[in-house]
């Protein structure tokens, strides 16, 4: 089966399981309860299995696998078979300090302004092209336009 980490949290020695490894320890009936349990502003999932408590944890990393909301971390235990969760240790959840926590990704941000500015730069060229009044190019016209500008580019671009 998979190697399980040990890493430390909350002062305690506790095993980890990625996604894969938690699925394959479900599927053999290894885990014998599921926690949503709060971690600041966030939860974290910790499983009580055959060998002890363990935390799900990010793939290819130690670091535990933080859910902003119940509701992301409910959908996803779901989706993975599980039947019964436990919420436990509410007091400890600090829903305040979700904004002083809360990821910035301006470069995301940006990358998807200047993808819709494409899509709408492309959407106004394919309707200019659709209401242009002119009538259609033919395949063999537009064939022997593009050799003609083929040939002439070639022929700058030659000593």
């Amino acid at each position: 089966m998979y190697k399980m980490r040990r890493i430390n949290v909350n002062f305690s020695i506790m095993l980890t399981l990625t996604q894969t490894q938690f699925q394959a320890a479900l599927a053999h009936g290894a885990i014998e309860s599921v926690a949503l349990v709060p971690q600041g502003p966030r939860f974290c999932v910790k499983l009580v299995t055959r060998t002890g408590e363990a935390l799900l944890v990010q793939a290819r990393s130690a670091v535990p696998r933080l859910f902003g909301t119940t509701d992301t971390a409910l959908k996803l235990l779901h989706k993975l078979g599980v039947q019964r969760i436990v919420l436990d240790h509410l007091d400890e959840w600090q829903p305040e300090q979700a904004a002083l926590q809360k990821r910035s990704r301006p470069d995301r941000a940006q990358a998807l302004s200047r993808a819709a500015e494409y899509d709408r730069w492309v959407a106004a060229k394919v309707k200019a092209s659709r209401d242009d009044p002119r009538p259609d190019v033919s395949h063999e016209e537009w064939q022997a336009v593009r050799a003609a500008k083929l040939a002439q580019r070639q022929a700058l671009h030659q000593p």
